[in-house]
């Protein structure tokens, strides 16, 4: 009795380590960028759309942990509440695990409605936190970034895709 293969795409765990840390490096540095203050708004987070892509691509390398840790990272540069991007982030990624593979197989242009809807998720839990801290709610100010962010996607799904190094044809 002959095992069958299995079908469909499998994830390929080829991309190296150091184009997964130098991306997410250029990102934070997008986001500590200086915009003018009446643009601010409009800025999407580009930590937050480099995390998503490689949690898609990478689940193992990337995740929940790093996704902690990153939102930490944005918490100290931006000087905000301490763990509130933090945890938006990791409930971000929890909410991408949970239909990861499906959006692995989707063209871009259909991965950004589901972006959209998680940039959502993201803005939400810190529009929460933020105002049981005391601060206005503002929802243009708070909810434009996910439109802008939306309309990066696409750019950058096709910038990180060419930029991917496989390990595999490294060591040929």
């Amino acid at each position: 009795m002959a095992l069958k293969s299995n079908k469909g795409n499998s994830i390929r765990l080829a991309y190296s380590p150091w184009v997964i840390s130098i991306s997410l490096l250029v990102a934070v540095a997008f986001n500590l960028l200086p915009w003018a203050v009446d643009y601010l708004w409009l800025r999407p987070d580009f930590l937050l759309l480099v995390l998503l892509y490689w949690v898609i691509y990478q689940p193992a390398r990337v995740g929940m942990g790093a996704a902690w840790a990153l939102g930490l990272l944005v918490d100290l540069t931006d000087g905000s509440i301490l763990g509130q991007h933090a945890l938006a982030y990791t409930i971000t990624v929890f909410a991408l695990l949970l239909f990861q593979r499906r959006m692995y197989n989707f063209p871009p242009w259909q991965q950004a409605i589901y972006i959209l809807v998680l940039l959502l998720i993201e803005q939400s839990v810190s529009v929460v936190i933020a105002t049981f801290v005391g601060d206005s709610f503002h929802a243009l100010r708070y909810f434009s970034a996910i439109l802008t962010g939306t309309l990066c996607w696409v750019s950058l799904w096709h910038l990180l895709h060419k930029l991917r190094t496989p390990e595999s044809k490294k060591s040929q």
